[in-house]
């Protein structure tokens, strides 16, 4: 009887973290959707690739740079969701995250890039921290 009020408590217990780790990559997935789209929506590349495109392809590189260094930063945070994390961690992570998505948009899109470019660096420096300093 003791036996399987433990399995069945211990049980529980595993189902709550995955449904809170679920919900966690779902608020991190929608989040970087929405700050992708609203980038998107945002920028208008067109004036910068007519007036020099040489510049642009250079701008566009940087920005496949740092989309690959968003990817990871994605991946790297679905994996740290697999455990449980405090509150003030996961808005970090999911806020980091969705900045970094959507800074290297803009610098994509080649709009606000100095504003685009700092954001990024910021999100990427606060992930780093609290990172650094969670147990």
């Amino acid at each position: 009887m003791a036996q399987s009020l433990v399995r069945q408590f211990a049980w529980r217990r595993e189902s709550a973290a995955a449904a809170d780790a679920a919900l966690l990559r779902t608020a991190l997935l929608a989040a970087c959707a929405l700050s992708i789209g609203v980038a998107a929506w945002y920028g208008d590349p067109s004036g910068y690739l007519t007036a020099d495109p040489a510049l642009a392809r250079l701008l566009r590189g940087m920005a496949a740079i740092k989309g690959m260094i968003a990817l990871a930063a994605l991946g790297a945070v679905l994996w740290r969701f697999s455990w449980p994390t405090s509150t003030v961690a996961a808005i970090v992570y999911i806020g980091g995250t969705s900045v970094l998505a959507g800074s290297t948009m803009l610098i994509w899109q080649l709009t606000s890039l100095v504003l685009a470019a700092v954001l990024f660096h910021v999100a990427a420096l606060s992930m780093l921290v609290v990172g650094w300093r969670e147990r």
